[in-house]
C-alpha cells in the first residue's frame, strides 16, 4: 500500500478502497468528482516490470524537438498497435512506418526488447480498461488518451493540470506506477480552495467569465512559479510513495500536485460527457464559474 505523510494544514482528500468495495457501491464517480484521490486497496497491477527495464529514461541526447515531445507522453497503443505506429510517424511529419522511434530511440533499436515491452504495455491497457469499468460504469466517454511516461521526472513544480481547452468537459485519470521503485507525489490544496485564498489579493475576478484555463494558468505560472521558477511556493503539502505496480485515481485539475521522483507509468485520460456525471454541477468550468460567482455575491454583501 502507497506510504502516506499527510500534512495537517492540507485536507485530507485521499481514501482507499478495494475493487470490491468499489464494485459493490456502483462505482466511485461521486468521490472523484469531489476531488478526492481513490486509492486501489489490496491490488497491484500485475505487470512484467522487466519488459520495460532495458528501454532509455532519458532522451536528453534526441535532438528532434517533436520527437522528444511524443516520447516524453507517448500514446500506450505506439508500442501494440499497428495504427499507434502510424500515427506516430503522421506526427513526426514521417510516412515511412518504419522509422519508429519507440522502437528506435526508446528500444535502442533492439527489436526483442520492443515486442516484450509490447505484450506487457499491451497486457496492462486492458486491464486499465477493466478498471475504468469498475470505477466509473456510467461515464460516457468521447475522447481516450492513453498515455506512457518512460523517461525521468524530477522535481516538477506544484501545479494543477491545464489541458488548454476551454470546452465545458469533465475528465477520469486512472495513474499507474510501472517502476520498480516507488513514484513519489508531493499533493497540496484542492484548486477552488487555494484560488478562493488568493481571489483578493491576486484580483482574479478579472478572469470571470472567461477561458478558465487563463486563471490556471495565472496561478500555475505567476504564483506557483510555473516551469521557469521551479519550487518557488512553499504550500504545505501530503506526501505518497506509489508502489511498484499501485494504481489511483484523481482529478489533476482540481488536484495540486508536483512528481518529486517518477520514471514509468500509465497516465491514462477519459474525456467525459457532463451529463453522465454523478453531479454535472462539479464540473471544472462549472466549479470556476461558481467561485466566480460567489466571491461576487461575497463582495455585494460586504
Amino acid at each position: 500500500m502507497a506510504r502516506i505523510e499527510r500534512h495537517p494544514n492540507v485536507s485530507d482528500y485521499i481514501l482507499s478502497m478495494s475493487l470490491d468495495e468499489i464494485r459493490q457501491r456502483g462505482g466511485v464517480s461521486d468521490i472523484f468528482e469531489e476531488g478526492k484521490i481513490v486509492l486501489l486497496k489490496d491490488y497491484r497491477l500485475d505487470f512484467d516490470f522487466n519488459a520495460i527495464s532495458n528501454l532509455a529514461t532519458t532522451i536528453g541526447d534526441v535532438e528532434d524537438k517533436a520527437i522528444r515531445r511524443t516520447l516524453k507522453k507517448l500514446q500506450a497503443t505506439s508500442f501494440f498497435e499497428k495504427t499507434g505506429n502510424s500515427t506516430i510517424s503522421t506526427v513526426l511529419g514521417r510516412r515511412d512506418e518504419s522509422q519508429n522511434p519507440v522502437l528506435d530511440v526508446l528500444c535502442k533499436g533492439n527489436q526483442s526488447v520492443f515486442e516484450r515491452a509490447a505484450n506487457a504495455i499491451r497486457s496492462a491497457h486492458e486491464e486499465i480498461l477493466r478498471i475504468f469499468s469498475v470505477c466509473f460504469p456510467t461515464y460516457d466517454a468521447f475522447r481516450f488518451i492513453p498515455s506512457l511516461r518512460l523517461t525521468q521526472t524530477l522535481f516538477e513544480n506544484l501545479h494543477w493540470d491545464n489541458h488548454s481547452i476551454d470546452d465545458d468537459f469533465h475528465q477520469a485519470r486512472i495513474f499507474a506506477n510501472l517502476d520498480t521503485r516507488p513514484r513519489i507525489w508531493h499533493v497540496s490544496h484542492n484548486y477552488i480552495d487555494y484560488a478562493r485564498q488568493l481571489y483578493r489579493e491576486h484580483d482574479l475576478g478579472r478572469f470571470a467569465g472567461k477561458d478558465p484555463n487563463l486563471m490556471l494558468d495565472y496561478i500555475n505560472g505567476e504564483v506557483l512559479g510555473g516551469t521557469q521558477q521551479t519550487w518557488r511556493e512553499a504550500l504545505p503539502k501530503h506526501r505518497i510513495a506509489f508502489d511498484p505496480g499501485e494504481v489511483w485515481i484523481g482529478e489533476s485539475r482540481m488536484i495540486s500536485h508536483q512528481i518529486f521522483y517518477g520514471e514509468r507509468a500509465m497516465v491514462y485520460m477519459w474525456f467525459v460527457k457532463a451529463a453522465s456525471m454523478a453531479n454535472p454541477e462539479n464540473r471544472f468550468n462549472n466549479r470556476v464559474e461558481a467561485l466566480h460567482q460567489e466571491m461576487a455575491n461575497d463582495t455585494v454583501s460586504v
